[in-house]
């Protein structure tokens, strides 16, 4: 699944041939493209692949497609009403471009489909590939392209996907499943689960995890129909080569934010009487956290990604903390802005802790500013 999937093969896409039905000949599998290295790869992607060697018909079908030049595509990607599609390419492009210019190793698992289960699905493909039902609205989560093919596999073949077996598959919140392909100690993890909210920690079941390729591969290779394998062959297409280990980055985020909670600490306990300097600290620390939390407030309100929504990260930030600081910061120690960033405090320590239990990284990017209010609470002088 491709978080991001690019329209890499504008412009390559095949006229619908004048083929109705496929032949006993033809196959039917899926194919698993494995994570790359960049944002929109972390998480692999998922195709169905079609061939009938009778017609010369080799296709693969992907539900992971947007349009850069779509009309205000930030906007729209932002608001969570961006639309994806169904596309389709030739599988030799397809697997061209995936190993000689991404280097992703691609698996392919050929399914033991009767001729009309095959042309169920083929029909289903061709259907919603029409202009009038290609477009959808994604859900990272909930609608994308591995979870639209486990349907369409799931209504070809009913019954053959034993869920309730699959412990494997088990266990695991949406956010848990997520961070299993992400870097561990990298901005853009922090970033990811700093903007997820409560719904995205719900257990997932074993059918609700295979948004991610990996699992519907996993949960493919258990299916079965009467006794036989849903699989009757898995084949890999390519091997990428393996990718050098990354070392410590020490502009990643533990290191930086530790290191400014610690500075934050020592000039806050040391330097207490230069004023000035604390205040315009202020200024530029609740400045970045406040215009975070107006984003993150933004995103759990105001836009469809349902899983953003009920984030506990907006009592960390506090949206309001960027146009106050000028009068908490300077009147500090007066009753009603000691009293606000006494609340404020505890409040946010309440919520980083609970969401560290979520995610770790979730507090150590609360850290700075816990620093901060806890001096300007003045508990530090009890």
């Amino acid at each position: 699944m491709k978080y991001l999937f690019v329209l890499i093969f504008s412009g390559l896409f095949w006229p619908a041939l004048a083929q109705s039905s496929l032949s006993p000949q033809s196959r039917v599998s899926l194919v698993t493209i494995a994570p790359g290295k960049e944002l929109y790869s972390f998480f692999g992607h998922t195709l169905i692949r079609v061939y009938d060697p009778q017609t010369g018909l080799d296709r693969a079908y992907s539900y992971g497609t947007f349009d850069f030049q779509t009309e205000n595509f930030y906007w729209k990607f932002l608001k969570g009403t961006l639309p994806y599609s169904l596309s389709y390419n030739n599988m030799s492009d397809v697997l061209n471009y995936y190993s000689q210019y991404e280097n992703r190793t691609l698996r392919e698992q050929v399914l033991a489909l009767s001729n009309a289960q095959r042309n169920q699905i083929f029909q289903a493909l061709e259907t919603n590939y029409l202009p009038e039902n290609r477009y959808y609205q994604y859900k990272f989560f909930y609608d994308n392209c591995a979870t639209r093919i486990r349907d369409i596999f799931e209504k070809a073949a009913p019954g053959a996907y034993p869920w309730s077996k699959m412990k494997r598959l088990e266990g695991l919140s949406y956010r848990d499943w997520m961070n299993r392909y992400l870097p561990a100690t990298a901005w853009v993890t922090f970033g990811m689960n700093l903007a997820l909210g409560l719904p995205s920690d719900v257990t997932a079941s074993a059918s609700q995890s295979c948004y991610l390729p990996d699992n519907l591969e996993i949960a493919t290779a258990q299916a079965s129909m009467n006794q036989t394998k849903l699989v009757e062959a898995s084949l890999t297409l390519f091997e990428a080569q393996a990718n050098p280990m990354e070392g410590f980055d020490p502009f990643g985020p533990i290191p930086v934010l530790l290191a400014l909670s610690l500075i934050l600490w020592l000039v806050s306990w040391r330097l207490a009487h230069k004023h000035k300097l604390l205040y315009g600290i202020d200024i530029a620390l609740f400045l970045v956290y406040g215009l975070f939390g107006i984003l993150i407030f933004f995103l759990a309100t105001a836009t469809d990604h349902e899983v953003m929504s009920y984030n506990l990260s907006c009592l960390v930030l506090w949206p309001l903390h960027f146009p106050l600081v000028f009068w908490f910061a300077k009147n500090r120690g007066t009753g009603f802005w000691l009293n606000y960033v006494r609340i404020a405090f505890i409040f946010a320590l309440i919520a980083s802790l609970v969401s560290a239990y979520l995610f770790y990284g979730l507090f150590i990017i609360a850290l700075p500013i816990l620093v901060r209010l806890f001096f300007l609470s003045r508990f530090s002088t009890k």
